[in-house]
């Protein structure tokens, strides 16, 4: 991972690293750069510059850190305690993002420095979720938390070379939805007017929310995502109709795009519109230069009584290879204060849930 001995400066980088054991993160401020450090190190788009501005935009602070080699990176998202004193609440979504040769005793130098580094900022608490798969640890002083902010399970479909092997690639009975949905005049694709088409998806969202009781956020915040972030409407309707009956959000960042909002009327479900939905937003992964499309999420125990054992079955359907990560873990640089901001963040996980605002941790 780190090469040869080097000198000068980083010769003393060096001997921190390998004597001391610790391990030196640099501050990017280049998009550019990166970008390309994330996209190389096969990160998610939650770690991509989009998303640190996007959530900058809702009053995080952003910080992007590189380790000194380029083998590992995190963008932590910083949120001041309203009450003076307190420090701030540190977090990592799917971060920190790291090489392959990064393991075992280098993984934990990691974690522990980028600890450090977000210390030095006035952070009290740091919560990570990196996407390591599940059963690699992070070392002492990192805990297992029993929900996770992102999720810890999902489905992940390779997207082929083009549509007909894509068709090819999915299970008889979804490729049976797709021409079904076609059959009966259904046509999808990525919206050509956003900005109307994403408020009949909100309207058609509020609706699929009532019907599968999960929360939304406010209108707003879709807006802006659409806006600021490279991300894509797919909508399906009749053809000739303007009604929408299915749609899906995705985000594209470098070899990856994410589902992560969808919804679709009754009718639309009689007529397999969510399949055709989610074969175009394939086509559109597949058009941005994507190469793994994330279906955004399962239960990582899906009985049948689980409020989302619909949308696993639904996903389950699409024949991707399920993931999982070892979910979210936490560090508390200063444990009074640390327990105060736990205490103070799980309240306003609870009043937005209650105001239908925001899901909050998801339990597996």
């Amino acid at each position: 991972m780190l090469g040869h001995r080097p000198g000068g400066y980083l010769a003393w980088q060096w001997y921190l690293h390998r004597v001391r054991g610790y391990v030196v993160f640099r501050e990017v401020k280049s998009r550019e750069e990166w970008n390309s450090l994330v996209r190389g190190l096969g990160g998610s788009a939650l770690q991509a510059w989009e998303w640190g501005e996007f959530r900058g935009e809702q009053g995080w602070r952003v910080l992007r850190l590189a380790h000194l080699q380029g083998s590992a990176a995190a963008q932590v998202l910083l949120r001041r305690f309203p009450v003076p004193g307190f420090g701030s609440f540190a977090y990592a979504p799917y971060g920190p993002v790291l090489s392959d040769e990064v393991s075992g005793d280098e993984l934990r130098g990691v974690v522990s420095s980028l600890a450090e580094r977000v210390g030095a900022e006035g952070a009290s608490l740091l919560e990570v979720e990196p996407r390591l798969f599940e059963g690699e640890g992070l070392g002492a002083g990192f805990e297992r938390s029993p929900s996770s902010v992102q999720p810890r399970c999902t489905f992940v479909l390779d997207v082929r070379e083009d549509t007909e092997a894509q068709l090819s690639a999915l299970p008889k009975d979804t490729r049976y939805g797709v021409r079904r949905a076609r059959k009966q005049g259904v046509v999808a694709g990525e919206s050509d007017n956003p900005e109307r088409d994403l408020e009949s998806f909100m309207d058609l969202l509020e609706e699929t929310a009532g019907r599968q009781s999960f929360a939304l956020r406010p209108r707003e915040y879709y807006r802006r995502f659409m806006k600021v972030l490279p991300a894509h409407l797919i909508v399906a309707r009749r053809e000739g109709d303007e009604k929408l009956l299915a749609g899906a959000v995705i985000l594209t960042s470098g070899p990856e795009s994410v589902y992560l909002y969808g919804a679709s009327t009754r009718e639309g479900e009689n007529l397999y519109a969510s399949y055709l939905t989610q074969f175009e937003a394939l086509s559109v992964a597949r058009a941005r230069g994507a190469r793994r499309y994330d279906l955004g999420g399962i239960p990582c125990a899906p009985v049948e009584d689980h409020p989302l054992f619909g949308v696993y079955r639904f996903k389950k359907k699409f024949g991707g290879r399920e993931e999982r990560y070892v979910g979210l873990h936490e560090t508390k640089l200063s444990p009074l204060r640390a327990g105060i901001l736990k205490a103070g963040i799980s309240g306003y996980y609870s009043f937005q849930k209650l105001r239908g605002r925001g899901p909050g941790p998801i339990s597996d």
